[in-house]
This record gives structure tokens, C-alpha cells and sequence, in this order.
């Protein structure tokens, strides 16, 4: 492959382009997420997202073709989008309410009810479209949709330092990704600083407890989950018409179910979630912009779903060293130290984190020994058995990563009984990746001829003030991990 195809790669990754391509990736994760955040801490999470999206997407797009029709052409071209917009969003809730209807009242399992919900999405949308289209697989021939509109920013802010980077990211982006954004502040405030949002979280945490004060339980699931449709149709809404003018046959590809996992990633609050959004989403970007490399297609297609497991074992793990903590403060009492548990609980995502990137190591290296061939034109004049050596190389510095890293995640107590020996393996580790990604990114500046040592130099600088930020300061202070007054 020629150099400059690789380089151009490069300069598109590490560019405010990227970071616009990841706010609009973003988008129709997030929306959902939050729908599936707010039923979930009222105890009826929302399984039937994926198909709520595609019902919505596939009702604005309708509502906004036939907009044209039914008012005068300039009522249409300024109405119609939002009026698409909000049928969809009315029959995201519908179809919430209709989970709700299921599990709450006849006392189906949420779990089925939402799989129908799901099914119902997929089959439905192929049938309405094929009465109205005669096609099964899009709108794109026989319903002319309408666009969302999208933000302009204030030309001047383009000619300010710094502030031009950000200008290029976040202008010219349609209305649904600022919705979304904004969304993660209204859903915050809604769920901490609102008595409903309060009688909510009471309800998913003890619903008896709850209702023994009054709390209407019943109505604040359903709300719940009128909610998380309303939230769930407008990433649905976003697929169809934030970007594009037609519906296509699953169009959602599984996003409705990776919105299901984001919450948990994000620990349970908005913020959280919306940071774990936009992880999954710069996956997704980054499999798209690698996806333009002559590799095997297969592998950056992997990216969002790996990301999606990647999450759940941490959460997993997470989860199972909160229950121990818990239990040691109930234990300990005073003499419980948060603030040393704190920092072993930081310090071990650290390592879980590590050990999860180093998974993605292995999966390359087998893509490398399995299909060769899609990786010859990586480099100009490798042949099979030069993949297959570098491949090895990852795999075995990806393996090391991944037992070195081990013993601090099925034991994360090690991390304050070897301090020096935690420090080091997963300052290495992060050294590694983040020495790799600024070399990358310097290569794509003006100091291409320094990226080598830069990259080294400014990975170690980073790594360690990552470590110490994470909770290494606080174990350094405390060596032995001995317990201070609470």
C-alpha cells in the first residue's frame, strides 16, 4: 500500500473532523443510552430499544414525506422535519408504553416482552414499507423525506486560536446531535434535582420502600419508560433523517442494544453514560476511518462490538469489587479507609483497561496468521511470511500485557500490598499505548522527524501522571495500605 494512503489515514484520525464524525457516531447511541439509564434506575429497563428506534426512524421518515403533501410547500420545508420528528417520538412512546402494558400490568417478563418489542420493530418496518414503497429493504425510491436542520456557529469563532479547532468539530452539526448533548444535562438534573427524578431512583432502588411512603410506584415506571422511548426515538429519528432522507431495512444495527450496556459502563449517572457513549462511538469512527486500509473488512467491523463486551467485563469485575468493598465497610466501621479503596478501585479499571486493549492485540495478531494476504499492502514489499513475524510480535507483547496485568484483576488487593510492581506494569502497559498513538499523531505534524523519541518521551510523561492521578499518589502516601480513621 502507498505510504501516503496510510498517512492520510493518520491525518484523518487525528483531526477535528474525527472528533465531528464521533459526535454524530455518538448520537444515536447515546439518546438511547439515556432512555435505558432512566428505566433502569426505576427498575424496568427498556430491552425493547432497538426496536422502538427503528419504528421511530422509520415513522419520521414517513411523516415528513407526506408533509409535502398534505401543506403548502414553504409550511413543509420549515415544519415537516419536526413534524416527522414528533410522530416518531409519539410512537416511541407508544411502543414503551406498550412494554409497559406487557410487563407491569399483565405481568409478562421484561426481558420476552421487550424481544417481541424488538421483533415487532424489524418485521413491521419491512411491511409498512413494503405496502407504501414496494420495497423491503429502503425508502430511498418511494418516500422522499426531510432533513433535519443543522447548527451553524457564528463565522467569527473561526478566526479565534484554539477556538477554531472546536469551531470545525461542532459546527455544521445537525440539530439531533446538540439534542443529545443537551439531553445528558436535562436527564442529570432531571434525575438529582427533581422530586420525580428522586421518587424514581427510590422506586428502582426499593420499590416497597418506596411505596410504603406513597410513592405511586406503578405510574413512575410507566413514566420511566416514557421516557426512555421518547429518548430512544429520537436516536431513531436521528438514523433516518439527521443525516440521511430515507429508512432502510434494520437500520439500527443492534445501536438499541449497545445502549442497553452503556449505563452500566458509565456507572449509573448521565455523565458517566455519556462518556461511555462516546467511547463505543469513537470505536465505531475508528473502524470506519480504518475500515479505508486494505485490510481484511472483518476486522474493523469487530471494533464496536468488541468495545460492547470489552465494557461489560469491566462492569463486571467493577461490580463484584463493590460488593467487597460494602462488605468491608460494614466490617471495619471507622477504621475503613475510603479514600485507600477509592484508589484501588481507580487503579484496577487501570488494569482491566490495559488487559481489555491487549485482547484487541491478540485479535489482530490471529487476523495477521489467518489472513495474511489482507495485510501484505500494509507495507510496500512485505510478503506472507513478514505479516505473520510482526503479527507474532503482537500477539506475544499483547499476551505479556494481558499476564501482567492478570493478578491484578482477579486479586485487586495486590495493588496496595505491590505498589512498585502495580506502578510499573501498568505505567509500561499505558507507556506503550499512549507512546504509539502520539508518535502516530506527531508523524501527522510538523515534527514527523522527532515522532519516535517525542512519542517515547511524552508516553512515559503521561502514563506516569495518569498513574498517580488515578489513585497512585494516595498508595505512595500510604504504602502499606494501613487503614486511617474514617
Amino acid at each position: 500500500m502507498d505510504s501516503s494512503i496510510v498517512q492520510n489515514v493518520l491525518q484523518g484520525i487525528f483531526s477535528a473532523a474525527f472528533l465531528a464524525s464521533i459526535l454524530r457516531v455518538a448520537t444515536p447511541i447515546l439518546l438511547p443510552s439515556l432512555g435505558a439509564l432512566i428505566s433502569d434506575r426505576a427498575g424496568v429497563i427498556n430491552i425493547g430499544l432497538e426496536g422502538t428506534m427503528l419504528i421511530a426512524a422509520f415513522t419520521g421518515v414517513v411523516f415528513s414525506a407526506y408533509a409535502r403533501d398534505w401543506f403548502a410547500a414553504d409550511i413543509a420545508t420549515t415544519f415537516g422535519p419536526w413534524f416527522g420528528m414528533l410522530l416518531g417520538v409519539l410512537m416511541g412512546v407508544l411502543v414503551a408504553l406498550l412494554l409497559g402494558f406487557f410487563h407491569l400490568k399483565l405481568k409478562a417478563s421484561l426481558i420476552l416482552s421487550g424481544i417481541a418489542i424488538n421483533f415487532l420493530g424489524q418485521a413491521a418496518t419491512v411491511v409498512v414499507m413494503y405496502e407504501l414503497t414496494g420495497d423491503r429493504g429502503t425508502t430511498q425510491g418511494g418516500l422522499k423525506s426531510m432533513k433535519m436542520p443543522f447548527i451553524q456557529l457564528p463565522e467569527f469563532l473561526s478566526d479565534i486560536p484554539v477556538v477554531s479547532f472546536f469551531f470545525k468539530v461542532f459546527d455544521n452539526q445537525s440539530v439531533m446531535t446538540w439534542i443529545a448533548i443537551i439531553a445528558v444535562f436535562v436527564v442529570w438534573y432531571f434525575l438529582y434535582r427533581t422530586p420525580i427524578g428522586i421518587h424514581l431512583r427510590a422506586v428502582g432502588e426499593n420499590p416497597n420502600a418506596a411505596a410504603s411512603v406513597g410513592i405511586r410506584v406503578q405510574r413512575i415506571r410507566y413514566l420511566a419508560l416514557a421516557l426512555s422511548g421518547v429518548l430512544a426515538a429520537l436516536g431513531g429519528v436521528h438514523l433516518s433523517m439527521g443525516y440521511l432522507t430515507f429508512f432502510q431495512n434494520n437500520m439500527s444495527s443492534g445501536r438499541g442494544y449497545i445502549a442497553l450496556a452503556t449505563p452500566y459502563l458509565g456507572g449509573g449517572n448521565p455523565i458517566g453514560t455519556g462518556f461511555a457513549a462516546f467511547i463505543f462511538a469513537f470505536f465505531e469512527a475508528l473502524s470506519i476511518r480504518i475500515g479505508t486500509l486494505d485490510i481484511p473488512s472483518m476486522l474493523p467491523q469487530m471494533l464496536p462490538y468488541i468495545a460492547t463486551i470489552m465494557a461489560l467485563v469491566i462492569y463486571a469485575l467493577q461490580s463484584q469489587l463493590t460488593v467487597r468493598v460494602r462488605t468491608l465497610r460494614s466490617a471495619e466501621g471507622e477504621m475503613f479507609d475510603a479514600s485507600f479503596w477509592k484508589a484501588i478501585q481507580q487503579l484496577s479499571v487501570l488494569h482491566m483497561f490495559m488487559a481489555m486493549i491487549a485482547v484487541l492485540g491478540i485479535i489482530v495478531c490471529l487476523s495477521m496468521y489467518s489472513a495474511p494476504d489482507g495485510f501484505k499492502s500494509l507495507v510496500q514489499g512485505w510478503d506472507e511470511s513478514d505479516v505473520r513475524v510482526y503479527g507474532g510480535v503482537i500477539g506475544l507483547i499483547s499476551l505479556g500485557l494481558i499476564l501482567v496485568n492478570l493478578p491484578f484483576m482477579l486479586k485487586v488487593e495486590r495493588i496496595g500490598h505491590k505498589i512498585w510492581y502495580s506502578a510499573a506494569t501498568s505505567i509500561a502497559a499505558l507507556w506503550l499505548y499512549l507512546g504509539l498513538l502520539l508518535m502516530l499523531f506527531l508523524r501527522t505534524t510538523a515534527l514527523k522527524e522527532v515522532s519516535g523519541i517525542g512519542g517515547i518521551i511524552l508516553g512515559l510523561a503521561f502514563a506516569a501522571a495518569f498513574w498517580v492521578l488515578m489513585g497512585g499518589r494516595y498508595l505512595l502516601q500510604n504504602p502499606r495500605g494501613t487503614p486511617a480513621a474514617a
